[in-house]
């Protein structure tokens, strides 16, 4: 089996925008991590709080790289990743605390093969660690990502590693060279939904994701001021960038029947908004479609490249996508479980930092 050079060299890399009130979890964590060739960054993406001075009082090791403005998830990581010289990349959410083998589990699953690309964690909520954020992803029809035992309780249900359609970007280690060649992130998604697209443009250029059991995070959520669930901002960041991945990267076999899906979800979130009152959400919903018209020339390049390069037939990508019907009920136990979500790791954060 095919393993990459001996000595390969980490870069920890994690995204901050004011969330000082997290780092000290955060960076006692890593320090606890004893790998000789890591090196661990912030990537501050303009904050206004004392994130900065934080660490280079109590954690002068590791090294800052700051962003004169925000340039959200995928535009401050791809920055950095394309200056760095490492190996591997780890990019890390700050609201996130590590188990102490959470990087060797990582390193030891890549180390495999020269053909997987990636590596995600179990990721667990903070508040609850039976409880779980992420346990591996699959593709959907309507270009998001789905989030395997999402809110269930951790039974060991998902302690065997495997290949998935995408891991998480809260705790995702990459090649750096395979991160390269797949083009790296689309800065213009700004949040959410970007590591779903890298993860399949990864995939079509074929190579594999892997779900990582052994390395476990703990997620706070909320570290990096995006918004909440069901925020008008990120309904819209959602729903542009959603139509960005199908538009991309489904092949026309599958696009023929991506499109009706998502016109059906579009049209059931219509009904629920206007009967819930949601004015701000629906015009959100709306902006999404208008911006994904106003940048169609754009994304019809993009595709054109994407789909010229892929090695994997739409086939051979379906194993990776969730049958319609659990994409439906992925959505509904969603919408039950957003507010609870969020009132407990409010609460909790409440605690931890004696709000």
């Amino acid at each position: 089996m095919n393993e990459p050079p001996d000595g390969a060299r980490v870069a920890v890399l994690v995204l901050n925008l004011n969330g000082a009130h997290f780092l000290h979890d955060c960076f006692r964590a890593l320090r606890s991590i004893q790998h000789p060739l890591m090196d661990i960054y912030l990537v501050d993406n303009h904050s206004n709080d004392n994130s900065l001075e934080l660490t280079r009082t109590h954690y002068p090791a590791i090294r800052i790289i700051q962003h004169d403005t925000n340039l959200g998830f995928g535009g401050a990581y791809d920055r950095v990743i394309r200056q760095l010289d490492h190996d591997y990349v780890v990019l890390l959410n700050n609201d996130t605390v590590v188990d102490e083998g959470w990087l060797e589990a990582l390193l030891r699953v890549a180390e495999r093969d020269v053909r997987i690309a990636a590596c995600g964690s179990k990721i667990v909520m903070k508040w609850d660690p039976d409880v779980i954020d992420h346990a591996g992803g699959m593709l959907t029809m309507i270009g998001s990502g789905l989030d395997r035992g999402k809110w269930s309780t951790d039974r060991g249900q998902f302690d065997e590693s495997g290949e998935v359609g995408f891991a998480c970007g809260c705790s995702l280690l990459v090649k750096r060279d395979a991160y390269l060649k797949a083009g790296g992130f689309d800065p213009d998604y700004l949040a959410y939904h970007e590591d779903v697209d890298l993860c399949w443009r990864l995939r079509l250029l074929g190579y594999s994701i892997v779900y990582v059991p052994d390395s476990i995070v703990h997620h706070y959520m909320g570290g990096g001021e995006t918004p909440t669930i069901g925020t008008p901002f990120k309904t819209y960041l959602c729903q542009k960038n959603r139509l960005a991945n199908v538009i991309k990267n489904m092949g026309v076999s599958r696009l023929l029947s991506a499109f009706p899906v998502s016109i059906t979800y579009d049209a059931v979130r219509t009904i629920q908004f206007l009967v819930q009152g949601h004015s701000d959400l629906l015009a959100s919903l709306f902006r999404g479609y208008l911006d994904t018209f106003k940048n169609f020339g754009k994304l019809r390049r993009q595709r054109s490249i994407v789909q010229k390069s892929r090695v994997v037939s739409e086939k051979d990508l379906g194993r990776f996508f969730v049958p319609v019907i659990d994409s439906v009920r992925a959505y509904f136990l969603s919408s039950k479980h957003s507010r609870q979500e969020i009132r407990d790791s409010n609460s909790s954060l409440s605690k931890q930092t004696g709000s």
